[in-house]
This record gives structure tokens, sequence and C-alpha cells, in this order.
């Protein structure tokens, strides 16, 4: 018998013993409180954008809403405003301005008593089956443009002092996560679906120094998005000064694959070199000009996950679904809908070999691991 029978037919019994009660895990309809995940479950999403984007007559994700985050008992989700986006093709960034403000109606959210700003790990709420549950949420920014963006009337890139301040503001408004790129490469380095040649990308000089000013003001940096240039410096950066990093949505590329969202094993080796945590999402990768989708099902997401698992460490492979900025455009993995649908892909991780903890590790205490560490 190897691994992956004698864990599958183990599973119950190791689930009883350790979590004290065998999870349903069977999606959330009439599954009980938080949709059949143990109420000690660490549950916690590293990339999302819960009820952040409006919807339009073209343009709609619900996979992560506020209502959605509250009812599976999410103990904390992202919520993270973006820095940049193309239209159709033409890069645009957002002021500081304009950022400042989307974030601040973030934080107007937990006024209206609808969420809880994390800023240090206490803040991360226990879930309770009793009285009103109210998430965490890991204030977040998607694309760091508009840490560099040209001050009011004048053009060019801002000078350290300012950008050092607003990152100072930024981290007293509860901003705990910072993505560099986004859609666009910027003057901090080149973004991942840009195909660089080697003498090309990597983090600029100014990106290097603000790398670091993160680093050291307790602010998480993601690098989703990030060129594999870009990422070989961060993570050199990282473990100068023993920091973890994360990238908070990828799926798992056959090799390195330049001028595409995923992510090789050797960069995912490179990440959890660092301590960091690899999260994976749920889109569907199929081949270009072909039918064929070797990532097509939620079944296939959980595989995945386990030949990640296999290769870089159960305590680095982390979630990170990117609900509501994905949009009615993207093909999710069949069997998944909305993170409603996040004990199926438990049931289906055990199914792939996952001992019962490790399920417990990826869906919140391997991210957990280095907020702790990154946040305190």
């Amino acid at each position: 018998m190897d691994r992956r029978e004698f864990l599958k037919y183990s599973a119950a019994s190791f689930a009883a013993l350790l979590l004290q009660k065998e999870p349903g895990y069977a999606g959330c309809v009439d599954n009980g409180p938080r949709c059949g995940f143990p109420e000690r479950m660490l549950l916690i999403d590293a990339h999302a954008h819960p009820s952040i984007f409006a919807c339009t007559p073209t343009w709609c994700d619900e996979a992560s809403t506020i209502d959605k985050v509250t009812q599976i008992g999410m103990n904390m989700s992202s919520f993270a405003a973006v820095g940049d986006f193309k239209s159709p093709s033409l890069c645009q960034s957002y002021s500081f301005e304009e950022t400042w403000k989307h974030l601040r109606d973030v934080v107007a959210l937990q006024s209206a008593g609808k969420i809880k700003i994390v800023g240090s790990v206490a803040d991360i709420p226990i879930f309770s089956p009793l009285g009103a549950f109210v998430p965490g949420a890991l204030l977040g920014l998607e694309g760091a443009a508009p840490l560099i963006s040209p001050e009011i009337g004048s053009a060019g890139i801002p000078s350290l002092d300012t950008i050092f301040t607003r990152i100072h503001r930024l981290y007293r408004l509860g901003l705990r996560s910072v993505t560099l790129m986004h859609d666009c490469a910027n003057a901090l380095g080149g973004v991942m679906t840009d195909i660089l040649s080697p003498e090309q990308g990597g983090l600029t000089e100014i990106g290097r120094t603000i790398v670091i000013a993160l680093m050291k003001r307790g602010i998480i940096v993601d690098v989703a998005h990030a060129h594999v240039h870009t990422l070989e410096d961060i993570v050199e950066i990282a473990l100068r000064y023993r920091v973890p990093i994360f990238d908070s949505h990828t799926a798992l590329a056959s090799a390195r694959n330049i001028g595409s969202r995923r992510r090789s094993i050797e960069e995912m080796k490179w990440i959890a070199q660092t301590g960091g945590v690899v999260c994976t999402w749920p889109v569907q990768v199929c081949m270009p000009n072909s039918t064929e989708c070797p990532r097509y099902s939620l079944e296939d997401w959980a595989e995945e996950n386990f030949r990640i698992a296999g290769e870089i460490g159960f305590e680095h492979v982390g979630l990170g679904t990117d609900g509501g900025g994905i949009g009615n455009n993207a093909n999710l993995v069949v069997g998944y809908e909305s993170i409603l649908d996040l004990p199926r892909l438990a049931a289906a991780m055990r199914d792939a070999g996952f001992a019962p903890w490790e399920v417990a590790a990826y869906m919140g205490k391997n991210f957990y691991r280095i907020l702790r560490r990154c946040i305190g």
C-alpha cells in the first residue's frame, strides 16, 4: 500500500483523533455551521476581492463576497484593491489618492460591522457558531504602481521620502500585503506575462529599495504576477533578511513558463526556500489551440496541489482564490463556483492523498505561519 492509499483509508481515524470530529466536506447546503469544516480549523484565503468590485453588464464575479466569507466562517480573507489595469491593452495605473480612497472604503466595512481589519495575527477572529461571526480582512494592494505614482501637479517618480511616507500611511490604515505587479510591468520590475530575455526584467534599483522597505515595515511581499527574473531578485532579498514571501494565486507550469501566470516547480521551490507559501487558485488550464485541459476539474486542482506539496513540502502550499476579481470571462475548474465549494476541494484533496492535518495546513495554517512571522 503506497502513501496515497494509506492516507485515503486511514483519514477518518486521523481526523477524529486530531480534529475531534469528522469533517463533512460535502459543501454548504444543509451541512451545518461552517459548511462542515471543523470549528477550530483555520480558513484563510490569501488573495481575494470580496464585494470590492461592482458587477457591470459585461463583468461580474461573486465567487467571494462578504456574505459568502461570513457564511463559510472564514477566519480571514484578503481584501485587495488593485493598483493598475489594462483597458483593453493599454496599461493604466491608479494614483495614490485613488488607491487611498479605495482602501478607505474597505476599512469603512469594519465600521459597518461587516469585517474586522487584521493588523496582527491577534486580530484574526476565532470562528464560533454562537452569535454573529465577523470575518477578518487582510488589507492588500495588488500592484504597487500607486506607491510610485507622480504627485499631483508633477511628473515622474516621487522622492523616496514621499514613497516611504505613503507606505507608512497605508500601514497605519491597515495595509499588510503588497503585490508589486498586477496587469502591467512598472518602475519596480517586470511582470510575468512579459516575455523578456535573461538580461531584462528583475527588480529595478527603486524596486529593491521598496521591497526592503515593505519587509522592514511588516508588510508581506506577494510575488504573484512577478516575472521570473523579478522573482529571483525578491527571493535573494528575502533570504538575506530572513523574511518569507508568498505567491498569492497561481497554478503549476510543466516548466519555466515565461509569458503565463503559472509557476514552475523550480520557482515554487525558491519561494519555499524563504519559508514562504505558494497559494493555488481555481482557474482552468487548457493547452493553447487544443481541447486538452490538464487542469479542468476541482479534482485536477486537488491532484495538482498534491503534486506541488510532494515537491516543495505540504507546509509551503496554501489557498488563494482571487475570488471577486477573476470575472465571469475566466473558466473556473468544474465543480467550483465560489468559496462555498471549498469543502468539496478539501474532500478532493483527501482523496488525492493529503492527510487531514495537511488539508488544514493548506486551508489556513501555512499562511498563518508567515503572517505571524511578517506582521506579528
